[in-house]
C-alpha cells in the first residue's frame, strides 16, 4: 500500500516549521532591506549591493555547496545502518567546507584593490570588501551543519536559527543606521549576524549528533567511504557547479554588469525589483528542502507512482499561494514599490513587473532540481543550469549597454524560461528511462 498521504503530511509538517521560521526570517529582512534603501539613499545602497554581489560570486566559485551531497550521503549511510560511514561523511563535508571558506575569502582579499578599481568603479572601499569577505569563512561552513541538521529532522531549531539570524541582523543594522554610522558599519553587523548564527548551529549540531552516537565525528576514518569516493567526488562537483551558477544568476551577475555598464543607481532599482519578489523564494525554499531527502527514498525504492504524486501535490499546494503573490506584483508594482521604498525607487516598478514573472516561473518548478539529484543525475542538472546561464549572460551584454536595469530584467526572465524548459525535459527523460528500467506500469 501506498505511504504517499502520510509521506505528504510529513513533509508539509515539516516543511511548515521552515516556512514559519524563514517566513519571519523573510519579514525581518524586507523591514532590513527597506531601512537600508531609505536611509542610505539609491547611490550608497547601490554601492554597497555591488560590495556584497563580488564577495558572494567570488565565493562562490570556491563554494562546494555541501548540503546536498551531504544530505544524500550522511542520509543514506545514516539509514542502512553503517554509522561510521555517517561520521566519515560528517567530517569530510566539513573539511571540504572550511578549506573553501578559506581559500575564498584569502582570493577576495588579494583581488580586492582589482576589483574596486576595474569592477566595482569606486576605488578607495578595499575596506567594504575585506570587512565583507569575513562572512564566507561562517557561511560556507553553515552548508554541512545544516546537512546534518536536516537528516536527523531537526527543523524546529532550522526555523529557529533563521529567525535568530535576521532579527539579530536587523537589530544591529537598525542602530547602526540610528548611529549614522555608515556602510562599514552596517556590512560588520551583518556578518557579527552570520556568526552568532553560526555558533547557535554548532551547539545544535553538536547536541544531535551526540544523541545519535556520533559526538565524535571528527575522529572518523576518511578511508571508511573511499569506494564511495569517486561517487561522492562526481555527485559534489556538479552540484556545487551547478549552485554556484544558480547563485550567481539569482543574485549576482546582473548587479554586476549593470554596475559595470550603467552605475549605481541601476544596480539599487535592479536589486529592489529583485528583493521584493524575495518573498516568493521565501516560500518555496523550505519545501525544497524538505522534498528532496523524501524523493530521494522514494526514487531509491523506486515508488514512482508516490515520486510524481509527491510533486504533483507540492506544486498544487505552492500554486495555491504563489499565483497571488505575482499577480499583485505584475498589476499592481507601483503601488508596492512607492509604498514600500518610498517614490525615489518608483523607477524600479517596471523592472518589478518582468521580474516578478520570471521569479514564478523559477518557483513553481521547484521540484525539478530535487528530482534530477534524486534521480541521481547530476549531470543533468548541471547542463540545464549551464545552458540556461549562457542564454542569461548573451542577454545581459545585449540588453544591459542600451536598456540598463529593464535589460537585465527581460535578460532574467529569458534565463528562467530557459531553465524550466531544459530543466523539465532532462527531468521528463530522466523518469521516463526509470520507469522502463524498473518495468513498472505508472498510471498517468
Amino acid at each position: 500500500m501506498s505511504e504517499s498521504p502520510n509521506i505528504t503530511s510529513r513533509l508539509f509538517r515539516n516543511a511548515s516549521w521552515l516556512f514559519a521560521g524563514k517566513t519571519f526570517a523573510s519579514v525581518c529582512f524586507s523591514v532590513q532591506t527597506i531601512l537600508l534603501a531609505r536611509v542610505l539613499g539609491v547611490a550608497d545602497y547601490g554601492l554597497m549591493t555591488l560590495v556584497i554581489a563580488y564577495v558572494s560570486i567570488v565565493g562562490n566559485l570556491f563554494d562546494w555547496k555541501m548540503w546536498e551531497t551531504a544530505t544524500k550521503y550522511i542520509g543514506t549511510f545514516w539509514t542502512s545502518g553503517e554509522k561510521d560511514k555517517a561520521a566519515s561523511m560528517i567530517k569530510l563535508s566539513y573539511l571540504l567546507d572550511i578549506s573553501s571558506g578559506i581559500v575564498g575569502f584569502c582570493v577576495v582579499v588579494l583581488t580586492s584593490e582589482l576589483a574596486v578599481t576595474y569592477i566595482l568603479k569606486s576605488p578607495g572601499i578595499q575596506n567594504l570588501v575585506w570587512i565583507y569577505s569575513l562572512s564566507l569563512l561562517i557561511l560556507m561552513v553553515n552548508n554541512t551543519s545544516d546537512a546534518v541538521l536536516r537528516v536527523f529532522e531537526r527543523f524546529k531549531v532550522l526555523a529557529f536559527i533563521a529567525s535568530f539570524t535576521n532579527i539579530f541582523s536587523l537589530a544591529l543594522i537598525a542602530v547602526v543606521l540610528q548611529m549614522d554610522l555608515g556602510i562599514e558599519w552596517v556590512l560588520l553587523s551583518m556578518v557579527a549576524s552570520f556568526f552568532g548564527g553560526f555558533v547557535i548551529r554548532i551547539w545544535f549540531v553538536g547536541a544531535t549528533l551526540s544523541r545519535n552516537g556520533l559526538g565524535k565525528w571528527w575522529l572518523a576514518r576518511l578511508g571508511l567511504i573511499k569506494g564511495q569516493w569517486k561517487e561522492i567526488g562526481w555527485f559534489t562537483v556538479n552540484t556545487s557547479f551547478a549552485g554556484s551558477l544558480k547563485l550567481a544568476n539569482d543574485n549576482n551577475l546582473g548587479p554586476l554588469v549593470l554596475g559595470f555598464f550603467s552605475g549605481k543607481e541601476a544596480v539599487a532599482f535592479y536589486k529592489i525589483a529583485r528583493s521584493v519578489t524575495r518573498l516568493m523564494t521565501r516560500i518555496i525554499q523550505p519545501v525544497y528542502e524538505v522534498i528532496y531527502p523524501e524523493l530521494v527514498k522514494m526514487s531509491a525504492d523506486n515508488a514512482l507512482r508516490d515520486f510524481k504524486k509527491l510533486i504533483r501535490e507540492s506544486t498544487k499546494h505552492m500554486s495555491y499561494v504563489l499565483v497571488p503573490i505575482a499577480a499583485v506584483l505584475i498589476i499592481f508594482p507601483e503601488v508596492v514599490v512607492s509604498l514600500v521604498f518610498g517614490r525615489d525607487y518608483l523607477p524600479a516598478a517596471a523592472a518589478l513587473r518582468i521580474v516578478a514573472v520570471a521569479v514564478f516561473i523559477t518557483q513553481i518548478t521547484f521540484w525539478i532540481v530535487p528530482g534530477l539529484l534524486a534521480f541521481g543525475k547530476p549531470g543533468l542538472r548541471t547542463y540545464s543550469t549551464l545552458t540556461s546561464t549562457i542564454v542569461y549572460v548573451l542577454l545581459l551584454l545585449i540588453l544591459v549597454p542600451e536598456h540598463s536595469f529593464i535589460g537585465a530584467s527581460w535578460a532574467y526572465l529569458g534565463f528562467a524560461v530557459a531553465g524550466a524548459l531544459v530543466s523539465f525535459v532532462s527531468l521528463a527523460a530522466s523518469y521516463t528511462e526509470r520507469k522502463k528500467r524498473s518495468g513498472m506500469e505508472i498510471a498517468e
